[in-house]
């Protein structure tokens, strides 16, 4: 359990790291953290579910309310943490109009995320954190494995769009970013990168080449590091930078 809460602390900040990010640069932007007292928490663990550990831990440290996520394949993603989790059963595994149980429910899913109705849910007669969804509104739930465990789960939340498939399936999600310094050891050869990358004629990669530093990628490690090997077979002048998620979709 140890690793597992070492892992999710990672997560953890680095969803922190981006909202604050956010935050700086956009006052407004609808994300709030606070500390909640321990009665918050103290509901789920006294029984009223049998959570799994690693997701009780989550709920002791996923403190933010207003919480939406428009990444990755999300459209607005609301992660749920303890003082919303009950709320979010509603419409679900419960009616609050008619204060009943909706029966064609899965009695053991409880819906931990929805993003446009669409739930995530964990199967709590597992004990694991596999995370499962389904569409809504096609008047029956089919649900399927969506994420094997919490942790992958929350890092999908940290991809930008269409990015997920050039992914490590069990690593931090990094970005960086490559720009064009000036005409390296080879000008014409530098020419010729710029028109493939940025689907340039000549006479534009040679007025862009006139006016560095030129931003020719920004996005995962994977690419990064492809992209860094080419620069370097052809002694291009460049710089690489780490970025964050806010900088990448910004």
């Amino acid at each position: 359990m140890k690793d597992l809460e070492k892992k999710l602390d990672a997560v953890l900040q680095q969803m922190r790291d981006f909202i604050d990010e956010l935050q700086e640069r956009e006052s407004a932007y609808p994300m709030v953290f606070y500390h909640h007292p321990e009665e918050d928490i103290s509901q789920f663990v006294d029984g009223r579910w049998s959570l799994p550990a690693e997701y009780v831990y989550f709920l002791r440290h996923y403190v933010v309310e207003r919480v939406t996520w428009a990444t990755g394949d999300y459209i607005n993603l609301n992660i749920y943490g303890a003082r919303d989790l009950i709320r979010g059963q509603e419409g679900y595994n419960y009616n609050p109009v008619t204060d009943e149980m909706i029966e064609d429910w899965p009695h053991d899913y409880l819906v931990i995320a929805t993003d446009e109705g669409d739930p995530y849910c964990l199967d709590l007669s597992r004990g694991d954190t596999a995370v499962f969804t389904a569409p809504h509104g096609t008047g029956n739930w089919h649900f399927s494995m969506a994420y094997d465990n919490l942790i992958l789960f929350l890092e999908s939340v940290l991809i930008p769009p269409s990015l997920e498939e050039m992914l490590p399936e069990e690593s931090s999600v990094a970005y960086y970013e490559l720009t064009i310094t000036g005409d390296g050891k080879d000008k014409l050869k530098t020419l010729l990168l710029l028109k493939k990358l940025l689907s340039y004629d000549y006479s534009q990669a040679r007025k862009a080449l006139e006016q560095p530093p030129l931003v020719i990628y920004r996005g995962v490690e994977a690419g990064a590091l492809k992209l860094e090997a080419e620069l370097q077979a052809i002694r291009a002048d460049f710089q690489k930078r780490k970025i964050s998620l806010a900088e990448f979709i910004e």
